[in-house]
């Protein structure tokens, strides 16, 4: 019964109880690893509704997402997606989802968005690796469409992922600040390729990982080539990219259709790579269709893209979460004949400092409970 013993230790915080300390709460992470993590994440996690719409939007854009932080907080999100643009005019990358028609961000930079999930990583140094997936969308304007590399047109020879490099680190792994990010750099090691090292020694643990950040760019064409070029491992790179099995960058893999998928899912995440699958469209949800949903959570893939992690959004009984998740949970696949409970994952009394935790796990009583009903 994990759910009621967090809800006994969340209101033995409320009482008067001490938060746990992050190290005594996971007594499990010298022996579970970042591959052993199963979480819910957003799709176009920064999304807001365009105001351009006197109307409201078109379908395709019909849909905003809670801020960043409370996402953490109140949906249990560990997992974003951000799409991201290259301004040349400011020399900054910019968070929307198109240009022009569909641009309303919460978060409109880059470095912003980063700042917003550090900001909360601090203040809750227990939570599980969080995942963020960069998308590279091409050239910021405020007047014309852009579906290119994130490189200067009209010859696109001079790109901008060191810039994309450096903005994340100059958050996540700052000189003279923490170092969140966990790094193609770290999990490679002194084996000769990133794919031998996962396959071999697989991921950090959870020891090493927790309180920190995986980040992946979300392309499997021009810009992918382009981030990986000179480095083929991703050598000095502060992202893994979107992957397939005999690169040497594999790590990281998109299936985003679980729906006959998940055999061949099951075996990707059996070999050690990280997934992301999705578990829904608008029209699954709005029509309460659960077919998607339960083929992402069957697959075993880590990552469960969704735009209704919580139930309230639609209100028509969809909506997408980890079962018995805290939020997050024990990978169905990647655990197999390995000891995990979800609070092995992630412990809601070890997330806070003391000093918050009877307001937060006030929240974290109502929010479990809901969760229960409607289990």
């Amino acid at each position: 019964m994990p759910i009621l013993r967090v809800l006994l230790a969340a209101f033995a915080i409320v009482i008067g109880a001490p938060a746990v300390a992050a190290d005594d709460a996971y007594p499990r992470d010298d022996s579970l690893r970042v591959n052993h993590v199963w979480s819910v994440g957003t799709h176009n996690s920064y999304h807001l509704r365009s105001p351009r719409y006197p109307n409201g939007p078109p379908p395709p854009y019909d849909y905003e997402q809670a801020p960043l932080d409370v996402q953490l907080d109140e949906q249990g999100v560990r997992k974003f997606e951000l799409d991201v643009y290259w301004d040349p005019d400011e020399g900054i990358y910019r968070v929307q989802h198109v240009n022009v028609f569909d641009a309303a961000s919460s978060c409109p930079t880059l470095v912003g968005c980063l700042g917003i999930l550090r900001d909360w990583s601090l203040a809750h140094p227990g939570h599980v690796p969080i995942f963020v997936l960069v998308e590279p969308k091409g050239i910021y304007s405020t007047t014309t469409l852009s579906d290119e590399p994130l490189c200067d047109p009209p010859d696109h020879e001079v790109c901008h992922y060191e810039e994309l490099d450096t903005e994340i680190r100059s958050v996540l792994a700052p000189a003279t600040g923490p170092d969140l990010l966990v790094t193609p750099d770290e999990v490679r090691g002194a084996r000769a390729t990133l794919r031998e090292a996962v396959l071999e020694d697989g991921w950090p643990t959870l020891r090493a990982a927790r309180g920190r950040f995986v980040v992946a760019l979300l392309d499997r064409g021009l810009d992918r080539d382009g981030y990986v070029a000179g480095a083929p491992s991703l050598e000095g790179r502060a992202m893994f990219v979107a992957s397939e099995p005999g690169r040497d960058d594999a790590a990281v893999f998109l299936r985003d259709g679980p729906v006959g998928a998940v055999d061949e899912i099951q075996a990707l995440v059996s070999l050690g790579y990280l997934v992301r699958t999705f578990a829904d469209s608008l029209d699954d949800a709005q029509a309460n269709d659960t077919t998607r949903r339960d083929a992402a959570l069957a697959s075993g893939a880590h990552f469960i893209s969704t735009d209704y992690p919580v139930y309230e959004i639609l209100g028509n009984g969809y909506f997408a979460a980890i079962p018995g998740g805290m939020p997050s949970g024990c990978n169905p696949v990647s655990t197999i004949g390995t000891e995990c409970t979800p609070l092995d994952i992630e412990n809601p009394a070890a997330l806070v400092p003391e000093a918050e935790a009877p307001a937060l796990a006030l929240g974290a009583l109502a929010w479990l409970g809901r969760r229960r009903r409607r289990a």
